[in-house]
């Protein structure tokens, strides 16, 4: 029994070390931490995701009651911003600076670090950001429930896409290391991996109808394959902002998957979902 209780403990304690790094979110002050407590904690990335998509959820009804879409959908990416600190977005940013300026590893990682924002930064949030807002517009249009699971699911789904790289590639070791994410990124085991891929795709599953949700992680794991070779043939690894890239770019998809299957008139619930409801 002991033994269960110190089971219990610890991953308790990785699951708040997860949600702190990444929201703002308030966690219990008296955690335990290391380096390689935050390393374990990866595993909890997509449980933290599905929090956050699950808070978002309970603010849609009454956006998507009282206001119209859009300018629902607007303020719900405001609150996302917010309850995350624009984490991701920060990482987004610096990729599309650093890809978008930089001609050699070494330039692009540079760029990546610098802390100001550039043209091809600000651009891609732009982009990221209207996105983002007309794919939510479009999906709120008939009902809140179904966006509702979507946002939780494909918040999920969408870190535990980011967390996956953690585990098939190598760091890159040339940026700082003081680096915010450096105690995030260098190993991860299999029983973290297992924890993570669980929690990132079993909210959908539930949630979503399964070919919906088939078609997301199909589209899932072929952005995995494509973004691990294209960061070993420009950077040779990843760094802390590629995976809040991959993070944004999982959940886009997942938004424009969602948003062609309703204009397609397809389902976007489960049947466990359409029971409830």
């Amino acid at each position: 029994m002991a033994g269960l209780s110190s089971v219990i403990k610890e991953n308790t304690n990785l699951f708040w070390l997860a949600l702190a790094f990444f929201t703002r979110i308030p966690v219990p002050i008296t955690l335990d931490y290391s380096s390689e407590l935050m390393n374990h904690a990866s595993r909890y990335y997509a449980a933290a995701g599905m929090l956050i998509g699950f808070i978002l959820a309970v603010f849609l009804y009454p956006l998507w009651f009282f206001l119209p879409e859009d300018i629902a959908a607007i303020i719900l990416v405001a609150e996302s911003l917010l309850l995350t600190g624009s984490f991701h977005e920060d990482g987004f940013a610096d990729m599309c600076d650093g890809f978008g300026g930089g001609f050699t590893p070494e330039s692009k990682i540079a760029i990546m670090k610098d802390s100001r924002l550039g043209t091809f930064g600000g651009a891609g949030l732009f982009i990221e950001l209207t996105l983002e807002w007309a794919l939510l517009s479009y999906i709120m249009k008939d009902s809140w429930i179904a966006p509702a699971a979507i946002l939780i699911a494909l918040h999920a789904l969408s870190r535990g896409v980011s967390g996956v790289l953690i585990f098939i590639m190598p760091y890159q070791s040339q940026i700082d290391q003081m680096s915010k994410s450096k105690p995030l990124a260098t190993g991860m085991r299999k029983s973290d991996l297992a924890v993570l891929t669980v929690t990132a795709l079993l909210p959908g599953w539930l949630l979503l109808d399964p070919l919906l949700m088939g078609t997301i992680t199909a589209a899932g794991i072929l952005m995995i394959v494509w973004f691990r070779n294209f960061l070993l043939r420009h950077i040779r690894g990843f760094t802390g902002d590629c995976l809040g890239a991959m993070q944004i770019l999982a959940l886009l998809f997942g938004f424009t998957i969602s948003a062609a299957f309703l204009k397609a008139g397809l389902p976007l619930l489960s049947a466990i979902m359409k029971v409830l409801t």
